[in-house]
C-alpha cells in the first residue's frame, strides 16, 4: 500500500507518516451524507477504547467522496452524540486515498475498512465486521486474510438462523423462570463472544420485553437498570434504555422507573459533553419524561434547551452573533409558535359503489378488514390506489410506518389527496395477527384513514409478485380493471397523476394510450441502455450525439433530461463557462419542480466545486426549494434542514435579512418546536 494514499490533512490524533513495523493500521472511510458509515462510528470508538493502551495498533477515521471543508468536519464530529476520539483525517479533493488506494481497489461504495500491516493489506470490508478478536489477531506474526473464515450468503443466513434461535431460547427461559432463567445462557454466550456486541446486548434486553408483556414492571425494569450499568458509557446503551421507558405505553405512569430514565439521560449528557459539545436529543427526552410527570413548566424549559443544543439552534445562535441582533430565542420560538397550526383531522374515506369482477373480488373477500365492513370488488370509475402494506412483529407488537403513508405524501405532492376521483385501499403483504393490527391501528400516528386489508393467505404478495414490484413503499393504479402503473411510490410519475384525476376515461382509449406508453418507456430504455454501451467503450462524442438526436423526444422525461443536461453542463464546465453550466441545470430543475430527488442530486453537483459553487447560489437555493416542497419523505425535519441550509449560504454570503427568513421558515418547520408548541398549548389548557 502506497504511503502517497495517506491523507495529508488530520483534524485530529497524530498523522501517519510511516508504515512502522508490525504495527496495524485501520483506516475506516466515511462521508458525512453516509448514514451507515455513521452508524459504524460508535463501533469503531468502541474498539479505540479497547485497544488504545496497544502501541502496535492505530485505528484512523479518512473522510472521503464529501465535499465539507476541514473546518466544517470538524464541528461535524464535535456535534456528534457522543464524542469520538481516534484519529481522524481527510482525503482533500480525492487526490491521495481516492486517487491511490479507492479507486484501483475498486472501491465505490462506503463504509469500508482496510487494515495495514507492514505496508501491506492484510484485510478489507465493513467496519461493522472487525471485532476485538480479529483485530488482536491481526497483531500475530503468522495473520493472514485467507485463514478467516469465507464470509458467504450461506454463512450469514446460517449466523442469523442461530441469532433468531438463541432470542427464541431466550424468551422462553424467562417466560418460565424470570430473567434469572436466562442468566446462565446469557452469561454463557457473552463469555463465548459468540455474537458482536450489539447484538449480545440485544439478547440482553429480551427479558425485559418478556417480564413486561406479563406485567411484572419491576422486574422488567431492573433488567435495564443492570445492563445501564454494565455500559455505562456507551451512549447508545443509555438512551435506548431511557427510550425503551418513554416509550413504554404498556408501563402505567405510577409504575416508570423515572429515576432510571432521568440518570440515563443525565448520563448520555455528560458523555456528550465530553466531545464539548451537548447533544439535543437527551434534552428532548427529558422534556417527555417532565410532561409524563406532570411538570410541565420545567418540560417547557427542558425543550427550549434541546431546541438551543439542535443544529438549527446553534446555526441561529451564530447568525446572532455575526448579526449582532439582540433576539432571543424565547422571543423567536414565540412568535414562531403563534404561527403554527395543526392540520385538521383526515375523515374517514368514503367507499363508493363497487364493481365485482373475476380477480379483484376473489383477492378482496380473502381480507380481514379494519376501517371498512368489508369489500367485494374496487370502486368502479375511480382510480383505486393500491398500499402494499408491510408491519412487522417485535416486542409483542406490529411496527411499521402508518398505512399508505408514502402514497399519502405523494398524493399531496400532486394535489391529490382526498381526491373525490381517486380511492386508496392499504393491504398487507402478508397474513398478520388480527389482534396485534387492530392495536397497532390504534396508536398514535398509525391511524390510517383507508380500508385496510389482512390477507388470510399469500395472494397480496402473489399480486405484488406478479407486478414485478422489488422494492417499498409499492403501489399499483387501477382504473376499471385496468392496471394502469405500478412502482416504487415516491418514483410515481407526473402521468399517472394526470391520469388519475380524470373524471371519465374510456377503457378502449386508456389500454391504447398505456399502449403508447409502454412503447415509448421501451424506447427510452433502449437510448439508455445504448448511451451506456457507448460510455463504456470510451465513444464520447457518439454518445454526445445520441444524447442531442433524443433530447426533444425525450424532453418529458426527468432522468433523460438530467442526463442530456449534465452533458451539456459538462462542456460549459470544461470551457470554464461555469454560469452557462449552472443555468443549464436550473433550467432543467425548473421542468421538474417535483422531482426532490433529481434536485438533491443537482444540488451536489452544484457544490461539487468552488467555480460551480461560486456560480449557483440561487441555483442551489431553488434546489433546495424543490427538495422541500417535493419532499416525499412526509419529515418536518429534512424540511428544517433544507432551510437551515439556505440559512447558512444566505450567512456566507452575509445576505443577514434572508438568512433570518429562512431561519423562520426552517423554525416552524423543526419538528422539535411543534412538540414544543404542543406542550405550550397542553400546559395553557391545564
Amino acid at each position: 500500500m502506497s504511503l502517497d494514499g495517506i491523507p495529508e490533512v488530520w483534524l485530529q490524533g497524530d498523522p501517519v507518516k510511516k508504515w512502522e513495523k508490525d504495527k496495524v493500521y485501520i483506516f475506516e472511510f466515511w462521508a458525512t451524507w453516509c448514514g451507515p458509515c455513521l452508524a459504524a462510528m460508535p463501533h469503531m470508538e468502541h474498539l479505540y477504547q479497547v485497544l488504545k493502551g496497544n502501541p502496535n495498533m492505530k485505528i484512523i477515521g479518512v473522510n472521503v467522496m464529501d465535499r465539507k471543508s476541514p473546518e466544517a468536519l470538524k464541528e461535524f464530529l464535535k456535534n456528534r452524540p457522543a464524542p469520538l476520539n481516534y484519529a481522524m483525517a481527510v482525503d482533500v479533493d480525492g487526490k491521495r486515498t481516492k486517487a491511490k488506494w479507492l479507486d484501483p481497489m475498486e472501491v465505490n461504495g462506503i463504509p469500508h475498512a482496510f487494515a495495514i500491516k507492514n505496508g501491506k493489506l492484510i484485510w478489507r470490508g465493513h467496519p461493522a465486521k472487525l471485532s476485538e478478536e480479529l483485530l488482536t489477531s491481526m497483531l500475530k506474526p503468522d495473520f493472514f486474510a485467507a485463514s478467516l473464515p469465507v464470509e458467504t450468503e450461506e454463512a450469514r443466513d446460517r449466523e442469523n438462523k442461530i441469532f433468531m434461535q438463541t432470542m427464541q431460547m431466550v424468551s422462553k427461559l424467562v417466560q418460565k423462570n424470570g430473567r434469572q432463567g436466562a442468566a446462565p445462557l446469557l452469561k454463557q454466550i457473552q463469555e463465548s463472544n459468540q455474537f458482536p456486541q450489539d447484538r449480545l446486548i440485544y439478547l440482553k434486553t429480551i427479558p425485559f420485553n418478556v417480564l413486561l408483556q406479563q406485567g411484572k414492571y419491576d422486574e422488567a425494569q431492573s433488567v435495564l437498570n443492570d445492563l445501564t450499568e454494565e455500559y455505562p458509557d456507551n451512549y447508545r446503551v443509555q438512551i435506548n434504555v431511557a427510550g425503551s421507558l418513554l416509550e413504554a405505553d404498556t408501563i402505567p405512569s405510577d409504575k416508570l422507573d423515572a429515576v432510571l430514565v432521568e440518570r440515563c439521560l443525565r448520563r448520555c449528557i455528560e458523555i456528550s459533553k465530553k466531545g464539548n459539545k451537548e447533544a439535543s436529543l437527551p434534552w428532548r427526552m427529558m422534556a417527555e419524561l417532565r410532561e409524563k410527570q406532570g411538570k410541565g413548566k420545567e418540560a417547557l424549559e427542558y425543550m427550549e434547551k434541546a431546541i438551543t443544543l439542535s443544529s438549527l439552534g446553534k446555526a441561529w445562535a451564530k447568525l446572532q452573533e455575526q448579526t449582532g441582533d439582540k433576539e432571543t430565542l424565547q422571543s423567536l420560538l414565540d412568535r414562531v409558535v403563534e404561527g403554527i397550526t395543526p392540520e385538521p383531522p383526515r375523515k374517514m374515506q368514503e367507499m363508493d359503489p363497487v364493481q365485482e369482477d373475476s380477480f379483484y373480488t376473489p383477492l378482496l373477500k380473502k381480507q380481514t378488514w379494519f376501517n371498512h365492513p368489508g369489500l367485494a370488488g374496487l370502486p368502479a370509475g375511480k382510480t383505486v390506489f393500491i398500499d402494499f402494506w408491510r408491519a412487522f412483529p417485535r416486542d409483542g407488537k406490529l411496527v411499521g410506518d402508518p398505512p399508505a403513508n408514502t402514497l399519502d405524501i405523494v398524493l399531496k405532492k400532486y394535489g391529490l389527496l382526498d381526491h373525490p376521483n381517486i380511492k386508496v385501499l392499504a393491504l398487507s403483504v402478508s397474513p398478520l395477527n388480527k389482534e396485534q393490527v387492530k392495536e397497532c391501528l390504534k396508536r398514535p400516528g398509525m391511524w390510517s384513514p383507508y380500508p385496510v386489508g389482512i390477507p388470510s393467505d399469500d395472494s397480496v404478495r402473489n399480486l405484488f409478485d406478479s407486478l414485478k414490484l422489488q422494492y417499498f413503499p409499492a403501489a399499483v393504479a387501477i382504473r376499471d380493471g385496468v392496471v394502469v402503473w405500478a412502482g416504487e411510490i415516491k418514483r410515481m410519475p407526473a402521468w399517472v397523476a394526470d391520469m388519475a384525476r380524470r373524471e371519465a376515461l374510456d377503457k378502449d382509449k386508456l389500454t391504447e394510450e398505456l399502449a403508447k406508453r409502454q412503447a415509448y418507456d421501451q424506447e427510452l430504455e433502449g437510448v439508455f441502455k445504448k448511451s451506456f454501451e457507448l460510455r463504456k467503450q470510451k465513444k464520447y462524442e457518439d454518445y454526445i450525439k445520441l444524447l442531442e438526436e433524443n433530447a426533444d423526444r425525450f424532453a418529458d422525461n426527468a432522468s433523460f433530461s438530467s442526463v442530456v443536461a449534465e452533458m451539456r453542463a459538462g462542456q460549459a464546465a470544461k470551457e470554464k463557462d461555469y454560469r452557462k453550466a449552472v443555468d443549464i441545470l436550473d433550467k432543467m430543475l425548473a421542468r421538474f419542480p417535483r422531482e426532490d430527488t433529481l434536485a438533491s442530486y443537482m444540488l451536489k453537483v452544484y457544490r461539487s466545486s468552488d467555480e460551480m459553487q461560486e456560480n449557483s447560489y440561487d441555483a442551489s437555493r431553488h434546489a433546495l426549494q424543490i427538495m422541500r416542497d417535493a419532499n416525499t419523505r412526509g419529515d418536518g425535519g429534512y424540511n428544517a434542514a433544507c432551510y437551515q441550509v439556505m440559512m447558512e449560504m444566505a450567512m456566507d454570503k452575509k445576505d443577514y435579512a434572508q438568512a433570518k427568513e429562512d431561519a423562520l421558515k426552517a423554525f416552524r418547520e423543526l419538528p422539535l418546536v411543534h412538540q414544543y408548541a404542543a406542550m405550550k398549548k397542553k400546559q395553557k389548557e391545564a
